[in-house]
């Protein structure tokens, strides 16, 4: 009985299920030109008794066992555009409490505004006026919905999961979150129209549409500014060392590569130092530019490895010892930290993408987050259940970046050999979507969907936003003749 109770209450708390108690605090609705919102993120609760937190990791459990062994559907449509359309449809959907990865991953993962779903504002990407009006309002809403949990829990969490209809619980995978404060600012700055969401400082063709949530984010920013300044203050507070000028080494981060346990990672000073720049364009900080500045400095020099050419992963000792490798340093483009425009940081792109096609990090398609496993650098439960989801597995997200890379490259160098390599990882992507019926979240070191025998990849994932982003780049470039 106690089992199908979890099951009964992890379906029915699920935003997502068919049927489910929980209910939008936020609703968003479209006047001429731009959005009004209904506020009732004052009904929200935060549910943080260990009960509940014991609750959520059941629950989590019982979707990841469902979506291993149970269905995992295809999409209907047999093209790449169909399945695309399919996806948005599901993910993009404003009727729904929020945006999240898909299948078995219910929750908000807060990096997920910053990181994963950053094209989502992109104007560039095409699509028709109620794909982007749709795009617009759930990301609004996903918003709005962190925000009113926060402001009853005002410390970071990588984490939010509905556990009523109005209540929630703020959950850490799998330690302090290193890019949940960057993703709230992020996603509030893009939705003022404050920040790109794109990969260049300008548009790479001419903006299809116009960005309409900048009266509603202005709302948001005034009633919610006290929250994100606590917030803000909280983080730098609990993950910077102020004498040093870097992250403090004895702090443990979650960031997008969760699973594994990391010292001071290159991806986590990168965020931070984007969180401080955005906190310094929302007025959060009366940080100068100098300080900014002297932390890029810092973090280039401590983590480039000059002789091999690319970052170092952390700053732990086996990490230093093995020059440890990952292909989360490509978090440096979205946040603008280097720029493939200016040929003093040209060369830390070109001669990472070197290494990645040296070690074949970028085969069979891009990209693995290295060419090793190493589990034991993971924590415990995931390295049982999922052994190399952060090691020597595909990730397409990280793969749509590095074709971005790889894009930007043959701009600003002429060199067709990047724009070729681009076109053929593309091409490969839209086989896999055609043979796997969606767009899946990561592949086994061999290309696969991949799956252990305690978990299976998100089959239809909205990170597709970033394949299409990728693929409007592409067709900005005038195709070579012959």
């Amino acid at each position: 009985m106690a089992v199908l109770g979890l099951i009964g209450g992890a379906r029915l708390t699920n935003p997502f299920s068919r049927i489910t108690i929980v209910r939008q605090t936020f609703i968003v609705q479209t006047l001429i030109g731009s959005f009004q919102a209904i506020n009732r993120n004052h009904k929200l609760r935060v549910r943080q008794a260990p009960w509940w937190k014991l609750f959520v990791n059941l629950k989590s459990a019982v979707h990841i066992l469902e979506n291993r062994w149970g269905r995992s559907p295809r999409a209907s449509a047999t093209t790449v555009d169909g399945i695309i359309a399919e996806i948005h449809a599901s993910r993009f959907n404003p009727k729904k409490l929020l945006l999240i990865s898909g299948d078995q991953w219910s929750p908000l993962f807060v990096r997920n505004m910053g990181v994963f779903y950053y094209p989502t504002l992109d104007p560039c990407v095409p699509s028709n006026e109620t794909d982007w009006h749709n795009r617009q309002v759930s990301y609004l809403q996903t918003l709005a919905y962190a925000l009113g949990v926060f402001e009853k829990h005002r410390v970071p969490a990588t984490t939010i999961v509905a556990t009523g209809a109005y209540a929630a619980t703020c959950i850490n995978y799998y330690v302090y979150p290193s890019d949940s404060i960057y993703s709230l600012l992020y996603a509030l700055a893009a939705l003022l129209g404050k920040e790109s969401a794109m990969p260049t400082r300008q548009p790479y063709t001419k903006p299809r549409h116009n960005l309409e949530t900048q009266a509603a984010a202005r709302v948001l920013f005034d009633e919610y500014r006290p929250t994100l300044l606590q917030l803000y203050e909280h983080y730098r507070a609990h993950v910077f060392d102020e004498r040093s000028g870097m992250l403090q080494r004895t702090v443990r981060l979650s960031g997008a590569k969760d699973i594994t346990r990391r010292e001071c990672a290159f991806y986590d000073n990168v965020v931070f130092w984007k969180a401080t720049q955005l906190a310094m364009t929302l007025g959060l900080t009366t940080e100068d530019r100098a300080f900014l500045t002297a932390l890029k400095r810092k973090i280039i020099k401590t983590f480039w490895l000059e002789k091999e050419g690319y970052f170092l992963e952390e700053l732990s000792a086996p990490s230093q010892q093995g020059k440890f490798y990952s292909s989360d340093w490509l978090i440096v483009l979205v946040t603008g930290f280097l720029d493939p425009a200016k040929k003093s940081e040209r060369v830390y792109f070109e001669r990472s993408v070197d290494y990645i096609q040296t070690m074949g990090v970028d085969k069979p398609f891009a990209i693995k987050y290295q060419h090793a496993s190493r589990p034991s650098r993971q924590h415990f439960w995931p390295r049982i259940a999922f052994p190399s989801y952060g090691g020597d597995s595909i990730w397409s997200f990280w793969g749509m970046e590095y074709i971005k890379v790889l894009l930007l490259l043959n701009q600003m160098t002429g060199r067709k050999v990047y724009l070729k390599t681009a076109d053929e990882h593309l091409k490969k992507y839209e086989q896999v979507m055609l043979r796997d019926g969606g767009f899946p979240e990561m592949f086994s070191r061999a290309g696969k969907l991949y799956e252990s025998p305690l978990y299976r990849s998100i089959r239809q994932t909205g990170w597709v936003i970033g394949f299409e982003q990728a693929r409007a780049m592409r067709a900005a470039i005038k195709r070579p003749k012959g």
